[in-house]
């Protein structure tokens, strides 16, 4: 059976996280800045969306609040859309440090095409999860990659209600065009042979930072005691060890 929480819980997740109905200046501001900075971004090859989301997403933003991003890449591709993003906002110095988080990007969620679908690391009666979806702010999408995420979601949760937010989410997109992508064309089409050796040196290169970077990325987390929430595979990198679904659920349900 899907999951759906009613416009009871839905009232109740807005009064906890004190959600207001439209953007206050900051929110206004961060998008701003998110818009400003992904045009540095947006070039990347194997990059297919990028949303915000948490407090910036749901307008209850404060000036302490750093910019959460979402980032979907082609399968394949993964790491090395997180390498080429990860490097230029150092150099723009604009990442996120234990330092320094206020009106910085967080670069904490990557997965591929494939690993969109929530389930995969979904709890049973998820309402903090359920609300996150419907409240993400797609800024970049390429080929229509925000449908098909709330394509694969509805798989295990029911969005009808919500279906207005949802729409209003796509007023966010600044950055939008259909790709050329061998995995979105079908077989009988052609692929150009210039189209498809740059996949296989894009697949190349990403097998090789994957070699590189998995394995001190896993090292780190076996450091840290493995906290709760934090995911690393090849598809899917979730680096949230301050998980709070759990506490949601015993607070709102």
């Amino acid at each position: 059976m899907k999951q759906v929480f009613s416009k009871t819980y839905h009232k109740k997740f807005i009064e906890y996280f004190n959600i207001k109905k439209n953007p206050s200046k900051i929110e206004t501001d961060f998008y701003k800045k998110t818009t400003k900075y992904i045009k540095y971004i947006k070039w990347i090859p194997g990059l297919r969306m990028i949303w915000i989301w948490n407090s910036i997403s749901m307008n209850s933003a404060t000036q302490d609040s750093d910019i959460d991003l979402y980032i979907v890449s082609n399968n394949n591709s993964m790491w090395f859309v997180r390498i080429m993003i990860t490097f230029i906002f150092q150099i723009l110095w604009v990442r996120k440090t234990p330092k320094k988080h206020a009106w910085r990007f967080c670069l904490s969620f990557f997965s591929t095409l494939d690993w969109m679908d929530f389930s995969n690391f979904k709890l049973e009666n998820d309402i903090y999860l359920y609300f996150w979806i419907i409240y993400f702010k797609p800024i970049l999408d390429y080929n229509n990659t925000y449908n098909k995420f709330i394509e694969q979601n509805s798989n295990w949760a029911n969005f009808s209600e919500y279906k207005d937010v949802i729409e209003d989410n796509k007023q966010y997109i600044k950055y939008k065009k259909p790709l050329s992508c061998a995995e979105d064309t079908p077989s009988d089409k052609f692929i150009s042979p210039y189209q498809e050796k740059e996949d296989k040196i894009l697949i190349l290169l990403n097998n090789i930072l994957e070699k590189i970077f998995l394995n001190k990325t896993i090292k780190h987390f076996e450091k840290i005691w493995k906290p709760y929430g934090v995911i690393i595979n090849d598809n899917l990198l979730k680096f949230h060890n301050d998980d709070v679904r759990e506490k949601l659920k015993k607070e709102l349900l």
